[in-house]
């Protein structure tokens, strides 16, 4: 069994050389497995982060613009009783306390109506304004995630193990989906 081999070591120092060089390789293998893991992790937590937020500005902006739909309309009701009383004002002195009242209190509604209409389109705006600002942080996010991940996947399948990667695959769709 101590025959030299074509490399001038024994048989015995040959294979201890081969093993101890695969062991190595395989562990700085690993060092690197791990790091990307933890990036993946990393970035499926600022993932997740991010979803409530968009979530939340995205129904924000529905319900805020269901609203402003509704005010328009509403509004548009409020102008014309507005100026049927305002109307009535003027022609008809014998009702003049009535018409002065329906006036003024469809002005009142009136005014109701265009500072809410204001309110909420100010709402839009500035929801919008912050859903781009998040979809900027997501879209790069999603980016890193999307590349960290293929690339765990790959070097998963290079090294023929399987790295649980189903929850950070459920975020990133939730968040392309958002975006």
């Amino acid at each position: 069994m101590n025959k030299p081999t074509p490399f001038g070591k024994t048989y015995k120092e040959y294979t201890e050389a081969i093993t101890d060089y695969k062991f190595s390789q395989l562990s700085s293998v690993q060092k690197v497995e791990l790091g990307l893991a933890d990036d993946v992790e990393k970035l499926t937590q600022q993932a997740k982060d991010l979803i409530p937020d968009m979530t939340r500005d995205i129904d924000g902006i529905k319900v805020k613009e269901k609203n402003v739909v509704t005010e328009e309309k509403l509004l548009t009701k409020r102008k014309s009783v507005f100026d049927k009383a305002d109307q009535k004002e003027n022609d008809a002195r014998k009702n003049l306390d009535k018409a002065i009242d329906s006036s003024r209190t469809a002005a009142r509604e009136f005014k109701e109506s265009e500072d809410t209409l204001k309110r909420n389109e100010d709402s839009i705006e500035f929801l919008n304004k912050r859903l781009d600002k998040t979809k900027g942080k997501a879209s790069k996010t999603r980016a890193s995630l999307e590349k960290k991940l293929n690339t765990l996947e790959k070097a998963a399948k290079d090294l023929g193990v399987k790295i649980p990667t189903g929850e950070a695959a459920k975020v990133l769709k939730k968040l392309i989906s958002l975006l």
